[in-house]
């Protein structure tokens, strides 16, 4: 017994000198998580908090939209408990390794989150322009709980902190079928992240108020949940696929929006040239501005999510107002 203890001893020694205890060590003992992107992977992190760290597959400035699995991808994969992904008309990298999967393993499409509000995909990718912005529902006059309407629906719609709201219950209720042991910390973790989440809805409205009628181009669609929830007003995009570079027809279409409609801004994205832009811009009264969709420079963790809303929110504020 004395050997027992002096080996004991030893073990929370060296347990001690990494920085670790007891109860630190039990965080490696949680649910083994993978998300695909940065914004998911932040509001899962901050619900697993102290019980364990999901693990991201796009960092940096990958795309969603053209991302290829790495062999590390696959691996993660093929050891994950839960997988977290947005949209099977997102992430399309990801059909053939979810038929892959381990058959225990939890596929989270959040696409499915129950409460979620979801907006069809605006055809064309040139719009009205209203003098009054959007309303709090929908650009097309309607709002929709989750499924599949005709033409699909728009899968940015993380862009919208009470969406991320929807989803922070969804994944705690998640984790507590996956993790019953740990079911009262995601419950108390997913509470704390709701009230922040409430609390940037509301600095967001404050910093994005009175700007309805300040049309705008973005790179391809990506802020319907944004404008949908603050009143904003985008004119059109650039591309109606991030996937296809625009012909010369669409460029003098869009350039023609640009200038009917009066556009103050036209915004870029990271991980496209921002010469087209320019080229587009050019000659008019349009500023220029970037937007990300999931903050590709913003390093991935709890906070991330906080900082990409508040990124792109200053980015529209400033590009728009006089």
């Amino acid at each position: 017994m004395a050997r027992f203890g002096c080996v004991l001893s030893a073990f929370v020694t060296a347990m001690a000198a990494l920085g670790l205890s007891a109860s630190g060590m039990a965080a490696f003992a949680g649910p083994r998580v993978v998300v695909t992107i940065k914004p998911i992977h932040s509001l899962a992190a901050a619900i697993l908090e102290g019980v364990a760290e999901p693990k991201l597959m796009l960092d940096g400035a990958a795309s969603p939209h053209s991302y290829a699995l790495k062999p590390s991808d696959a691996k993660a994969l093929s050891e994950a408990d839960a997988v977290i992904y947005v949209s099977r008309n997102l992430e399309v990298f990801l059909e053939r390794a979810l038929a892959s999967l381990p058959a225990n393993a939890r596929v989270i499409e959040l696409e499915k989150t129950p409460g979620l509000r979801l907006l069809p995909v605006r055809e064309g990718g040139l719009h009205e322009v209203s003098d009054e912005g959007n309303d709090e529902h929908d650009h097309h006059g309607h709002g929709h709980e989750h499924g599949h309407g005709e033409g699909g629906f728009d899968v940015h719609f993380w862009l919208d902190p009470l969406n991320a709201i929807a989803m922070a219950r969804h994944l705690a209720a998640e984790f507590a079928r996956l993790d019953p042991a740990h079911a009262a910390q995601f419950q108390a973790n997913a509470a704390k992240l709701e009230a922040a989440l409430a609390a940037l809805d509301a600095e967001l409205k404050a910093a994005l108020g009175g700007l309805g009628g300040r049309p705008f181009i973005v790179f391809h669609d990506v802020t319907q949940y944004f404008e949908s929830r603050y009143g904003l007003n985008s004119a059109g995009s650039i591309t109606v696929s991030p996937e296809q570079a625009p012909g010369a027809k669409r460029l003098a279409a869009v350039r023609a929006k640009i200038e009917d409609a009066k556009a103050i801004c036209v915004f870029s994205e990271p991980e496209f040239p921002p010469k087209l832009v320019q080229t587009l811009t050019m000659g008019t009264n349009a500023k220029r501005g970037v937007l990300d969709e999931v903050g590709a420079a913003i390093p991935a963790g709890t906070g991330q999510y906080f900082a990409l809303m508040r990124a792109d929110a200053e980015s529209l504020a400033g590009c728009l107002k006089f």
